[in-house]
């Protein structure tokens, strides 16, 4: 007969992990049973692969015996959460399965299950009232982040993206009935959590001005505005502002504003947006529109997993314009966002978009920090499925190469869709994840016929019918072609239709000498004429915007590409748009379509000289170089720019951070591109400065693999320039990059080989730095002997070169790794002599590091005071620098001294705010800052 289930025990695991047997609490003190147990708890009543146990065990590296000692973690955890089952029994909590286990509990025993149950009995309410009270009865089930021992999984991260999705619809219609004050009571704690989030803070603003609080929500506002500004460069987005602005208009939610109608309080949730705009004409796709629409969620043909359609056809049939003009039309049914990306998969010159750099974009669209972005490909695809789970998003992949391409980036769930466009029929996907293929051909004749009328206007069809179907069919009846030569007719509205057969044959028959299929040759045939009809230089600058390898272009870089000002160059910039030569997106930039760079690239290969287009590549080059360095001395101003040589370029000019961020956020896609295309022009000397120009931001923002990448390709421009020096930095940031992402093995090796090199040519600063690298991989592994070691060599090459600010940097060094190693005395007297030289030379960053080693020697001596005064030094130049990380490292250390001074309420304050920022930046030193906060009830809790 088989037992009674365990209907006392109660699992949560939406905070600290806690497990109570009936009113009993039950203690688990092992890391390994906890991690174990909050596993499966985010995965209430799902058999969770033994496979992905290991892998969160022991974080990617289990020990030779990691299946015996999931066995024996698995069996004490059930002695605790079954203490009278018999040895031998079966157990009824913990159940082992074919490949792993789960948790046999009624759903209302794991809050997350329950969590999960509220929200989508919430979101089927049909009464404001009742989906109110069910939302705030799903908050209540959270009492602060996930546990620290499980909180960077992906079913965490998945819990805390729907925690704030529950609490801004809770926050909406708390506003919505004028409950202001529990708006803010939810609020107010997860915005702290998440202090770039602009959906909770918009509410937050509007709630606190909605109970009376205005000066409240001005001064929030305020702050929160700061923070963007400083943290990401940028104003703050519509939803904030807009919320600002009815503050300062008394348009408070929830009632009339005074004197005026009231105004409906629009939803302002967070959710991506990413279509491009949609054509205005579409014609002679109701097929596959229909097609399309199979997709929907509630269809017949709907599918229990994610619905996927690929549309293929020849270049210029109008793929991408019908995906998205049916993405614009069904957007109604995927209210959680539309993700959209250009693969790239035929682009004649620039790089495909991998789908592990496709796959960091999504995420970051989904609301996940850079920094919070799993390194591996397998580590992405987990979460970025976990993200959609649960949600209706609507996924377009747009020129895919072929069905391995796109195949990661695919939702595995029902209620989202995917739509793939490609040049091939992708029939292995077809094939095996149940894909409906949509196929694309050239117009009819009849549809050709009708699309010239749409956008030339019936009156000139009906005067010319004859003329509007030769243009159909010397036109290859494909849309790409009719597009660009209905923009030329309406131009030229003047001439009769027949004029421009007259010049369409004539151009065929020139190129018929060309080999190619007759599509091939009617297109171009398009191309030629609308080129031909060009001002000279708006001729000449498409042909040099065809070697622009970047995804898009600003009119600054089409400015430098075409050798004159930005003034002048925005007349051919628009002659070209109004000839659909190019598209024009936002904020001043360009895009051009794949067939017409393929084309442009040909016409300049036989008018431009070889010396002209080598020259037209190296002014593309010198401007996102000039602008890539200026933007890096503006945010590493301390940065030695002269031991590796000076840059062949000057630096732009960047009026603050914020300019210089931004900058390099807007074109970093464009920058990766462009040192690639320096490297296909054999301009190594501009493909290594590129590179040292990249390393700093992408290593704050956190696309370290990034980082990685174009280190490396600096390092080959290094060797076939014979530079050893510049082959050693690059080595070294190789490492740094390495180190970053955990891989403290290929860290190693890389500061092993710049040293060997750095030794080879006699650079004692370059040998020292990299002694100092290695220094800091030996102290991550707490190796702090080793440490001492490479630091005190780093002194000596130091002192050897006369590199002052390097010799006070290794004496701070040694002083903190004789902290370490206990010895708190000698290390005051190092650091002391540190901070003389630093403050003789004003190398602020360096007395910053000091003041903070300073402080964590007098913490360890049991002078409390003098910790106290030498951290606020520290945190005071750290503050100064806007160094986010190092802030946090100190405000951490000022919490421990404030602890061991006995001050609990001081110590809860600071590992707060050290805390915040690092949740902020995604580090994962924020797990043992909260554990700090765990064990202080009457703080932290």
């Amino acid at each position: 007969m088989p037992r009674p289930r365990r209907a006392g025990i109660h699992i949560a695991v939406l905070g600290p992990l806690a497990v109570h047997d009936n009113d009993r609490e039950v203690s688990i003190h092992s890391l390994m049973q906890r991690r174990l147990l909050g596993l499966l708890a985010l995965n209430p009543a799902q058999l969770v692969r033994t496979a992905d146990i290991v892998e969160v065990l022991w974080d990617g590296r289990p020990p030779a015996t990691h299946s015996n000692l999931v066995h024996v973690y698995v069996g004490a955890l059930r002695k605790i959460l079954e203490p009278e089952r018999e040895s031998r029994s079966s157990s009824d909590v913990v159940v082992t399965g074919v490949t792993g286990y789960r948790l046999a509990l009624d759903r209302d025993q794991i809050d997350l299950a329950r969590f999960d149950d509220l929200v989508k009995q919430a979101r089927g309410q049909g009464k404001r009232e009742d989906a109110y009270d069910d939302y705030e009865r799903a908050l209540q089930c959270w009492r602060g982040p996930v546990d620290a021992a499980i909180h960077q999984h992906p079913a965490a991260v998945v819990a805390a993206q729907q925690r704030i999705v529950a609490t801004l619809a809770f926050a909406d219609l708390a506003i919505e009935l004028r409950r202001y004050d529990a708006a803010v009571r939810w609020l107010d704690p997860l915005s702290r959590e998440e202090p770039l989030h602009e959906g909770l803070h918009a509410r937050l603003v509007l709630a606190l001005a909605g109970s009376g609080r205005q000066a409240e929500a001005l001064h929030h506002f305020a702050a929160v505005r700061a923070r963007i500004v400083q943290e990401l460069g940028v104003e703050p987005g519509p939803q904030l502002a807009d919320a600002h602005l009815r503050v300062l208009r008394q348009e408070l939610p929830g009632g009339p504003p005074p004197g005026r109608a009231t105004v409906q309080h629009t939803d302002v949730t967070v959710t991506p947006c990413e279509l491009p705009a949609a054509t205005s004409i579409l014609i002679g796709r109701s097929s596959a529109l229909r097609g399309l629409d199979r997709l929907l969620p509630g269809t017949v043909d709907a599918q229990p997993a994610a619905a996927i359609a690929a549309i293929s056809g020849g270049p210029g049939t109008g793929k991408t314009a019908l995906a998205v003009h049916w993405a614009h039309s069904v957007r109604e049914h995927f209210p959680d966002g539309q993700l959209y990306v250009n693969l790239r998969g035929f682009h004649p010159t620039g790089p495909v978009v991998s789908a592990h750099e496709a796959m960091r974009t999504f995420l970051e669209s989904l609301g996940v920090a850079p920094r919070r972005v799993p390194q591996s490909q397998e580590g992405r695809v987990n979460l970025y499925r976990s993200l959609l789970a649960d949600r209706r998003v609507l996924v377009v992949l747009d020129n895919a190469r072929d069905a391995e391409h796109v195949r990661p980036l695919l939702p595995g769930s029902a209620g989202s869709a995917a739509v793939v466009t490609s040049r091939n029929r992708l029939t292995g996907l077809v094939a095996v994840e149940n894909v409906t293929a949509v196929g694309l051909e050239a117009l009819s004749p009849e549809d050709s016929r009708e699309l010239v009328g749409r956008r030339l206007g019936a009156a000139r069809l009906a005067a010319e019918p004859d003329a509007a179907a030769e243009i159909g069919r010397l036109c290859g009846h494909l849309p790409l072609a009719l597009a660009i030569l209905t923009a030329r007719a309406t131009v030229q509205a003047e001439l009769p239709l027949a004029s421009f057969v007259e010049y369409l044959r004539a151009e065929r028959d020139r190129l018929d000498a060309l080999r190619g299929d007759e599509t091939t040759i009617d297109i171009r045939a398009v191309f030629s004429w609308s080129y031909g009809v060009l001002s000279p230089e708006a001729a000449r600058l498409f042909r040099l915007l065809g070697a622009h390898t970047g995804p898009d272009i600003g009119v600054e870089a089409a400015a430098s590409l075409a050798d004159c000002s930005v003034d002048r160059v925005r007349a051919p910039l628009a002659e070209l748009v109004r000839g659909s030569l190019i598209e024009e997106e936002p904020h001043d930039r360009y895009t051009l379509h794949d067939l017409l760079r393929v084309y442009a690239l040909e016409v300049a290969g036989t008018v431009d000289s070889a010396t002209d287009r080598r020259a037209a590549t190296r002014r593309m080059l010198d401007h996102y170089l000039s602008g890539a360095i200026g933007a890096s001395r503006v945010l590493d101003p301390h940065r030695d720019a002269t031991r590796p040589g000076r840059p062949p370029v000057g630096p732009r000019h960047f009026d603050s951070r914020a300019d210089a961020t931004v900058w390099f956020a807007v074109e970093r896609q464009n920058l990766l591109a462009v040192q690639d295309a320096s490297t296909d022009a054999c301009m190594d000397d501009r493909t290594w400065w590129l590179g040292w120009a990249l390393a700093g931001y992408l290593q704050r923002s956190g696309h370290w693999q990034n980082w990685a990448d174009t280190q490396s390709v600096a390092l080959e421009a290094a060797r076939r320039l014979g530079d050893l020096q510049r082959e050693a930095y690059a080595h070294r940031n190789i490492g740094l990059a390495y180190a970053r992402m955990g891989e403290f093995g290929e860290a190693t090796a890389c500061y092993r080989r710049a040293l060997e090199l750095y030794e080879r040519i006699g650079d004692l600063a370059g040998a020292a730095s990299a002694h100092l690298n290695l220094g800091w991989v030996a102290d991550r592994r707490q190796h702090f002997t080793e440490a001492l070691h490479h630091a005190e060599q780093a002194l000596t090459l130091y002192r050897s070169a006369q590199h002052p600010a390097g010799e006070a940097d290794s004496l701070n060094t040694i002083g903190w790794y004789q902290i370490q190693l206990g010895d708190y005395r000698s290390a005051l007297a190092l650091c002391r002599q540190a901070l003389a030289v630093q403050q003789a030379i004003g190398d602020r960053p360096g007395q910053a590091d000091t003041w903070d080693s300073l402080g964590y020697a007098y913490h360890h001596l049991g002078d409390h005071e003098q910790a106290l005064g030498s951290y606020r030094q520290a945190l005071a130049l750290y503050s100064e620098a806007t160094d986010r990380y190092h802030e946090s490292l100190v405000l951490n250390h000022m919490g421990d001294t404030h602890r061991a001074a006995g001050d609990v309420t001081a110590a809860g304050d600071f590992w707060r705010e050290a805390l915040r920022i690092l949740d902020e930046l995604g580090h994962a030193e924020a797990a043992d800052v909260r554990d700090k906060l765990t064990g202080l009830p009457q703080v932290g809790r």
